[in-house]
């Protein structure tokens, strides 16, 4: 029932961040981001990325950086594709 409480929650706001799912749903980090695996892979649902935090000199492990995920609703279908691609 969460999946689908949360899955009509960020289609009614099209974008929502990590923390407003985390507020919403009375929820914790690990919890939201548990739930939106699965969601994320039906395609509905896209993971924009955030490149940078408030100071901008955040890399990939951060810890500022954490909990700036934000979610977006796709009306179609998002799916990533596994293409092969050979350098030379």
């Amino acid at each position: 029932m969460i999946l689908l409480d949360i899955k009509r929650y960020i289609k009614q706001h099209h974008e929502v961040s990590l923390e407003d799912i985390q507020n919403h749903f009375d929820l914790t980090e690990d919890t939201v981001r548990g739930i939106m695996t699965p969601l994320i892979n039906q395609g509905h649902i896209q993971v924009l990325d955030s490149a940078s935090c408030s100071t901008g000199k955040c890399s990939s492990g951060c810890s500022q950086a954490n909990g700036n995920e934000r979610y977006l609703w796709r009306d179609k279908c998002f799916t990533s594709l596994s293409i092969p691609v050979q350098v030379i």
